[in-house]
């Protein structure tokens, strides 16, 4: 296997429309070139479109190894169980074994959200903080843990998997089968999903009227939340509820002093929805007292720079100061 630079790390964000591939520097964070292109069908299409993109990398052979965030459940080993928002991968594949072979060099895997929170913990909102929750809203609700200066994800790759801790048994349906799921409440397909229930049953359609025939997307919600849409405060009052709760317990149960809050439901509904969190009656565990709540920076390509940390973390590239 080749030995490369220590100084230098290929982060890949494998998405579900496309690849992001970029030269970083593990030490600073600071990311050089940057090569895109679109996601294929099937995994064995995947394997070989990272190939490309990371061979297109600027200075790509002389790299130490190779971090890659996949939008999946990743088991140790580097195994991608399945890629849901990936047609075609519905079965395990040894992503970071094949990719290691075809590449001469050590090829780290971990899910994408996992990556973002690498990137937040090591140069974002969680810089000075050994042990923290990222949670990140957006069409779902992902997260990961950091304890002790290292990212927690477990035999299955199940750490983090905030989205699908239950608070409401027997609620709403969630995307993965189950009910009353924390991204079913919070998550913007949870609410869209509601708000077009309740449009269906002849209750107030402001929601559905400005997605017209698309999704209700994020800008949608901030819109009817100004109008001050009945409809929409409730349900974003509920997504507040169910967020603070399981913050609350999460927090409580792993001793976590901050929590770091993005995604893009975050992004568009600002300082207020993080108020109305805070706020909640519902906070879990001992309560918002115990903990600090935070938006994320929005990091340029944090996938891709935290798959980058976390690969020279793994592999000792890290350069000491």
């Amino acid at each position: 296997m080749a030995e490369g630079r220590p100084d230098l790390v290929v982060g890949v964000d494998l998405g579900g429309t496309k690849i992001l591939a970029r030269a970083v520097e593990p030490k600073t964070g600071t990311a050089n070139d940057r090569v895109k292109m679109k996601t294929p069908a099937g995994p064995a299409a995947v394997l070989d479109a990272l190939v490309t993109t990371i061979t297109q990398v600027d200075g790509w052979s002389d790299a130490a190894a190779v971090g890659i965030g996949v939008p999946g459940l990743v088991q140790r080993g580097g195994i991608v169980a399945r890629c849901p928002n990936i047609e075609g991968w519905d079965h395990p594949v040894p992503v970071a074994d094949e990719l290691t072979e075809r590449l001469g060099r050590p090829v780290i895997v971990a899910n994408d959200v996992n990556c973002g929170v690498v990137a937040e913990h090591r140069l974002g909102s969680g810089r000075g903080f050994t042990s923290l929750l990222a949670v990140f809203v957006g069409t779902g609700v992902g997260g990961g843990v950091i304890v002790n200066d290292h990212l927690a994800e477990g035999d299955r790759g199940m750490v983090g998997e905030i989205g699908h801790l239950t608070v409401e048994p027997g609620g709403r349906p969630c995307g993965c089968g189950g009910r009353g799921h924390l991204e079913s409440y919070a998550g913007r397909a949870g609410i869209e999903g509601e708000a077009r229930r309740r449009a269906e049953a002849g209750g107030p359609e402001l929601l559905v009227e400005l997605a017209g025939g698309g999704p209700i997307k994020s800008r949608h919600l901030a819109t009817a939340l100004a109008k001050g849409d009945p409809t929409t405060l409730e349900l974003l009052a509920e997504a507040a509820d169910a967020l603070a709760l399981t913050i609350g317990n999460v927090a409580t149960l792993l001793d976590l002093p901050r929590v770091v809050l993005g995604g893009g439901v975050v992004d568009k509904l600002g300082d207020p929805f993080l108020d109305e969190i805070r706020q909640s009656r519902r906070f879990g565990g001992f309560g918002p007292d115990i903990v600090e709540l935070v938006s994320a920076e929005r990091l340029d390509d944090a996938g891709a720079i935290g798959a980058a940390l976390l690969a020279a973390e793994r592999v000792g590239a890290l350069v000491e100061a």
